[in-house]
């Protein structure tokens, strides 16, 4: 006797369900898989709008949030800090900036997203993607290659490395994992696919990529302070002519992202005066320079 239609629905929803929760106790995700509302589709697995536990829970997993608040640096020049003394804002640019560096293509291929990285309907929507994520990029103190830091992001030492005390609220503050073989998204849609299921794609999937970068990288040691453009939604964004930006006050309140500058540290090669011109007779005019 053939089962009825819903019968057979439980039961492959049960199945999912076991897959899923198998890769989760792999990767030490305290999170039951029966929590979740799933959607069963034949070329996709989702969670349902109101319910986004299991995506929550993977780029937690992936991409650990930054204790908070916390204290980051941030090198650059001192044509930058100048800027940045003036309009006392710290500018997230969008990640369509960087591509071509790795950004959000690199997940994507990492973890078999081909509609992300197909051209044939024009753009790929990686890219369509990269509009809408802002994002500052911060290390921290101790970690990365010092002297790369400079060299890069500091005119080989003759710029600066900010201190910043960062306290997000509704912007997020991540560590950049970089390019591994595996991650417990592509373990879990690799087990799903060896039992026939389609993939589980998480509704947090443009957040994740844009944590995700290539392995030669990992000498910079990278947390981003990112914030996510939705459609219809909140949009502060402006334009330097080239690209966008999303400008976040420094030293005050507001609900994207508490921001203070505590330290400037001249560059091993800077000039101090240099320095010094950039804040005079600004809001940074007393912050220690060292």
């Amino acid at each position: 006797m053939t089962e009825a239609p819903i019968v057979m629905q439980i039961e492959h929803e049960r199945k999912v369900r076991r897959i899923i929760g198998s890769v989760l106790r792999d990767y030490g995700i305290n999170l039951d898989a029966h929590d979740t509302e799933l959607t069963v589709r034949p070329g996709v697995i989702l969670e349902h709008t109101g319910s986004r536990a299991l995506s929550s829970a993977i780029l937690d997993s992936m991409f650990p949030r930054a204790p908070i608040p916390c204290e980051l640096f941030h090198y650059t020049t001192v044509a930058s800090l100048k800027g940045i003394a003036a309009t006392q804002q710290l500018r997230l640019y969008w990640a369509r900036k960087r591509i071509g560096e790795g950004e959000l293509d690199t997940f994507a291929i990492r973890h078999g997203l081909k509609g992300y990285l197909d051209k044939t309907a024009g753009e790929p929507f990686y890219k369509k993607l990269s509009d809408d994520i802002f994002y500052v990029s911060l290390t921290r103190p101790g970690g990365g290659d010092e002297i790369d830091l400079w060299n890069v992001f500091s005119e080989g030492g003759q710029g600066v490395r900010l201190r910043f005390r960062v306290h997000p609220s509704r912007a997020e503050l991540r560590a950049i994992q970089y390019d591994v073989p595996e991650t417990v998204l592509s373990k879990l849609n690799s087990a799903l696919s060896a039992e026939g299921e389609p993939p589980f794609v998480p509704w947090s999937l443009s957040k994740i990529g844009a944590f995700y970068l290539p392995a030669m990288l990992h000498r910079e040691d990278e947390v981003r302070l990112l914030i996510k453009r939705h459609s219809g939604g909140r949009d502060e964004s402006s334009t330097d002519g080239n690209n966008r930006y999303w400008p976040l006050e420094i030293g005050e309140s507001n609900d994207f992202c508490q921001i203070d500058l505590i330290e400037i540290h001249a560059g091993p090669n800077s000039c101090m005066q240099k320095i010094q011109g950039a804040i005079i007779d600004t809001a940074f005019a007393s912050v220690p320079v060292v």
